[in-house]
């Protein structure tokens, strides 16, 4: 387990980006109990809760049994859904479907070997650009502030190197609600309510601010939160036209890689209950 369930997706952005793979034995039904168990799940029944389980191996190695697993996920709400990197018939004999099927899950295959497939669009370098100008917008507060912000940096880069594609979604990512820093952004964490910017200690703004007046302060933040705002939307209405330019071109695409295969579970899982996606 490399983080808890968080809000935070800097964080997990980094976590992922530090992961290796080896292969070797896969004790699924060892995963599947400690993701139940150990991490810490939303009590509320309308939200969706998912396990996403991969791997190349038979689904019943290791000393815990994925029926009681599988089983022990969906009592709690929990949906297991199941990706076999291979042929769909063995993933089917070595029970991977048979542990999607006991927790309400999908079972799915994809060719290991099939790269993530990327599209490249007429607005991905202005995309990529804005992405990285919202970075300005954000205000670091706290103890916590400065290390917060490198970090965002750092995703940033990591994502641009792993591919353009990658810095694109994460521009988007950050357009959005989900992308969300009350903890150490100023800006966030006042139309959060967390903090009351006139009232703040000094010693926790940024140099930038601990000259200014409580009004000159209330007046910075706000101008971060419009300039922020003309961004993001900015970013929106580019991703719009770069979702209608795409969906064409994929129509000659595979769709058995795992981004696309992940995506369709979820928006179909999602709408259950009655999630909506804008498209």
């Amino acid at each position: 387990m490399i983080c808890p369930l968080t809000n935070d997706l800097d964080k997990i952005s980094e976590e992922l980006f530090k992961l290796v793979t080896n292969g070797g034995s896969e004790y699924c039904g060892h995963v599947i109990q400690t993701a139940v168990n150990d991490l810490k799940w939303s009590m509320d029944n309308r939200n969706l809760k998912i396990i996403f389980i991969a791997g190349n191996e038979p689904f019943t190695q290791g000393s815990v049994d994925y029926k009681e697993s599988c089983k022990a996920a969906i009592q709690k709400g929990i949906i297991v859904n199941t990706i076999f990197c291979g042929n769909y018939e063995e993933g089917i004999q070595t029970y991977w479907k048979d542990g999607a099927d006991l927790a309400d899950g999908r079972y799915m295959n994809i060719d290991q070997n099939e790269q993530i497939v990327h599209i490249d669009a007429p607005q991905d370098d202005e995309l990529i650009k804005l992405g990285q100008e919202l970075n300005g917008t954000y205000i670091a507060y706290g103890l916590a502030g400065v290390e917060k912000k490198e970090l965002q940096a750092e995703q940033d880069a990591n994502s641009m190197s792993l591919s353009p594609e990658s810095m694109v979604q994460r521009a988007v990512t950050k357009a959005g609600n989900q992308y969300n820093n009350a903890s150490w952004d100023l800006v966030d964490a006042e139309e959060e309510g967390v903090i009351d910017i006139s009232k703040i200690d000094e010693k926790n703004l940024p140099e930038e601010m601990q000259k200014m007046t409580a009004d000159e302060r209330v007046k910075y933040v706000e101008q971060m939160r419009n300039k922020r705002e003309e961004i993001q939307n900015k970013i929106n209405e580019l991703n719009e036209d770069r979702r209608q330019y795409v969906a064409q071109k994929m129509l000659e695409m595979p769709d058995n890689t795992l981004d696309a295969v992940l995506i369709k579970a979820v928006r179909e899982q999602a709408g259950t209950k009655n999630y909506e996606f804008d498209k």
